[in-house]
C-alpha cells in the first residue's frame, strides 16, 4: 500500500515523545514532600522524580509494561498529574487496551482542558473502541484549541463517515483535499459520503482522482470493490475485488467474503473468509464472519473451533469471544458461555448486545438474580447506544490502520 502524506504521521508513533519529562516532572517535585510524608517506605523506593524518569525512559524505549509500573506507582503514591495519566494512558494504547485508555485520558482532560494533545489521544482511544460519537466530539474539542491539528480533522471526518453521516464528513474532509490528493483511503471515504449525498458529479471527480491516483494497484482495486459494495452495485464489485484477490492485498479475500455472503453464497463466503485467514491470522473480523456461516448452517462446534483459534492470534478481539458464547449457548454449554462472555464484557464493557446475551446464560444456567441484573444492565446500554452506520462494515481495515498516539 502507498502511504500518504498524513495517514503516514498518523502511523507515526510516539509524535509527542520527548515533552512529557519536562512536563512531568516539575509537578511530581512539587509533590514529593506531601508523598514522602504519606508513606514509611525508604526514601530510594519511593521518589516520585526518579519514578517519574524511569516510567519516561521505559515508555520512550517501547518497555511498557516497565512503564505501567512505574506510573501506577505514582498513583499510589497519590501525585496527580495531567501528564502522569496521559502517559498511562499511552502505555494502555499502545498494549492495545483501549477501554483502560478511555479513563485515563479523561482524567488527564479534567485536569488541563486546554491540551490538545490530550483530547486527540481520548479521541483515538473511543475511536479503536469503535465509540465514533464520543470520538467525533473529541476531535472537535481538538480542533477548537488547535484548528490545524490535520489528525484531528481527518479522524474527525472517518467517524462521522463510520456512522453515515455523510454531510459531517464532507465539511471534514473537503479542507484537507489539497493535501490529500493522494490519499486511496481519503479519496474512497469522501467519494462514498458524496456518493450517499447524491452529489454525482462531485463523487465521480473524487472517483477519478482516486483512480488515478492508484495507478492500477490491487490496493485500488479494493477501494473500487468496497465502494461498489457500498452503493449496493455487487455486480460491478465482483471484479474489481477479484483483481484486489489477485494482488494479494490484505483484506481483499474478506471483503469477497462479504460479498458473497451478501449474495447469499455461503460456501463461496467460507472460503474467502478461510483464505483471509491464512494470509492474515490477525483478521478477528474473517475469524468471525467464518464463524457466522458456520452458526447458521448450524455448525457450532466447527465455528467454536474457529473462534478459538481466532483469539488465540486475537486475545483482545471482544467480538470473538461474545461470538463465542453464544456458540457456547447453541451447544447448551452455559458454563463456558459465562466465562467467555465475561472476557468480552471485560473488553468492551459497554456493548448492550454482550449483556444480553450473559443474561441469556446465567438464565439457561438457572441464575435468575444474575441474569435479571445483565438484562437489564443491557436494556440501559442498548438505549444509550449510538447507532452503528452501515459504512463501518466496509471499514475495518481502515480501523486497523488509523491513528497512533503520543504521550505528553
Amino acid at each position: 500500500m502507498k502511504h500518504y502524506p498524513l495517514m503516514a504521521s498518523l502511523r507515526t508513533a510516539g509524535f509527542l515523545i520527548g515533552v512529557s519529562l519536562s512536563l512531568l516532572v516539575p509537578q511530581i517535585r512539587c509533590s514529593a514532600a506531601e508523598a514522602k510524608s504519606a508513606s514509611s517506605t525508604p526514601q530510594s523506593v519511593t521518589n516520585p522524580e526518579r519514578i517519574a524518569q524511569e516510567g519516561q525512559r521505559a515508555l520512550a524505549s517501547g518497555q511498557y509494561s516497565v512503564a505501567e509500573r512505574d506510573y501506577t506507582r505514582l498513583l499510589k503514591l497519590g501525585l496527580r498529574s495531567p501528564q502522569l495519566y496521559s502517559n498511562l494512558g499511552v502505555v494502555y494504547m499502545r498494549t492495545g487496551r483501549f477501554a483502560r485508555a478511555i479513563p485515563m485520558f479523561t482524567a488527564a482532560k479534567a485536569l488541563a482542558p486546554n491540551v490538545a494533545g490530550v483530547r486527540l489521544n481520548l479521541g483515538l482511544a473511543y475511536f479503536r473502541e469503535h465509540e465514533f460519537k464520543q470520538a467525533a466530539a473529541q476531535f472537535k474539542d481538538t480542533l477548537a484549541l488547535d484548528p490545524n491539528n490535520f489528525q484531528a480533522q481527518y479522524l474527525k471526518g472517518e467517524c462521522h463517515f463510520m456512522l453515515d453521516e455523510f454531510s459531517e464528513a464532507v465539511a471534514a474532509f473537503e479542507p484537507l483535499e489539497s493535501v490529500e490528493s493522494n490519499d486511496l483511503d481519503y479519496l474512497f471515504m469522501l467519494g462514498i459520503s458524496y456518493g450517499m449525498l447524491k452529489r454525482p458529479d462531485d463523487s465521480l471527480r473524487i472517483f477519478e482522482k482516486m483512480v488515478k491516483a492508484g495507478d492500477d494497484t490491487p490496493h485500488l482495486h479494493l477501494l473500487l470493490g468496497k465502494a461498489y459494495l457500498a452503493l449496493g452495485q455487487n455486480e460491478n464489485a465482483v471484479p474489481e475485488l477479484n483483481r484486489a484477490v489477485a494482488g494479494d492485498v490484505p483484506f481483499a479475500h474478506y471483503y469477497l467474503g462479504v460479498l458473497n455472503r451478501q449474495l447469499d453464497r455461503p460456501e463461496l463466503a467460507a472460503a474467502e473468509f478461510e483464505k483471509e485467514i491464512q494470509l492474515d491470522p490477525t483478521n478477528a473480523m474473517a475469524f468471525r464472519e467464518l464463524a457466522e456461516i458456520q452458526l447458521s448452517q448450524p455448525d457450532p462446534q466447527s465455528a467454536i473451533a474457529v473462534l478459538r483459534k481466532g483469539i488465540a492470534r486475537n486475545f483482545d478481539s471482544a467480538e470473538l469471544y461474545a461470538t463465542l458464547g453464544r456458540a457456547y449457548l447453541q451447544v447448551s454449554n452455559e458454563t463456558r458461555a459465562i466465562s467467555v462472555l465475561k472476557k468480552a464484557i471485560a473488553l468492551s464493557p459497554s456493548v448492550g448486545t454482550y449483556h444480553y446475551q450473559l443474561g441469556r446464560a446465567y438464565l439457561k444456567a438457572g441464575r435468575r438474580v444474575e441474569a435479571h441484573a445483565e438484562m437489564e444492565r443491557a436494556r440501559v446500554l442498548i438505549t444509550e447506544e449510538p447507532p452503528q452506520g452501515k459504512m463501518r462494515a466496509f471499514s475495518n481495515d481502515h480501523e486497523a490502520e488509523a491513528g497512533t498516539d503520543g504521550s505528553h
